[in-house]
């Protein structure tokens, strides 16, 4: 239309935090997808042999095409979330990177009353598998948790999740609390803190488990440097 100018709206940084019960129901529909992914596989698909770009695959189809429409799992619906989408191109912070992928991206739904951009309004998930091959220290921390730090995902929010594709005897406490202990890595990653658990839960599972990692780049338009990020951490078995 000729002469039509619509000025971007302000909205607010960081953007209000992700409730923590949304958090969690993130990670039990993780962990449901997981359960049918060994249950009822996709056809010539087997988990333990799959690749991360196989598994995330299949981890979006059932969480966008099964379980958000279901309520299968409690609170993961359409009142909360209103879609996930596979690898989208979303700029980072200052738009000088226009196409980065984040793995998964889980959409908030009804909060725009709250000052928000909606194209950055979600829970930005980076999957990794964590075996023999892909190291905690390389794979996991530099290439995965490394662009939270950076700005390149989850730029406008408070929180961000990532998620790990397990194979063998590797462990949060054993193998991520170690390697985020590491002097060498930590201007790199925020200067973490402890892995936390957010809750208990049966003791064959993996808890659900968060760090708190300052940022280091600064919010566009004169907001300020980024508030400090808390991702949590959601392994799962793949063996």
């Amino acid at each position: 239309m000729p002469g039509f100018f619509v000025a971007e709206p302000d909205y607010r940084l960081p953007h209000p935090a992700i409730p923590l019960r949304v958090i969690l129901v993130t990670h039990l529909a993780l962990k449901a997808a997981f359960e049918l992914l060994r249950s009822e596989p996709p056809a010539r698909f087997v988990l333990s042999r799959a690749k991360e770009d196989e598994i995330t695959l299949a981890l979006y189809r059932i969480l966008e095409d099964r379980l958000l429409d279901t309520k299968a799992v409690a609170g993961f619906d359409r009142r909360r979330f209103r879609n996930i989408v596979r690898a989208p191109e979303i700029p980072n912070y200052d738009g000088t990177h226009p196409a980065k992928k984040p793995d998964l991206v889980a959409f908030l739904m009804k909060r725009e009353h709250l000052s928000v951009r909606p194209s950055q309004d979600a829970l930005f998930a980076e999957c990794k598998p964590v075996d023999d091959t892909h190291q905690v220290g390389g794979d996991y921390c530099d290439s995965g948790i490394g662009r939270f730090i950076s700005g390149d995902y989850a730029w406008a929010m408070q929180e961000g999740i990532m998620i790990a594709y397990v194979r063998g005897d590797r462990t949060i406490h054993t193998h991520l609390k170690t390697v985020l202990a590491s002097e060498r890595r930590h201007t790199a990653l925020g200067f973490p803190s402890v892995p936390t658990a957010v809750r208990s839960t049966l003791a064959s599972d993996e808890p659900l488990q968060f760090t708190i990692h300052e940022r280091s780049f600064l919010w566009p338009k004169g907001h300020g440097r980024a508030c400090k990020i808390v991702i949590f951490h959601s392994w799962h078995r793949c063996d």
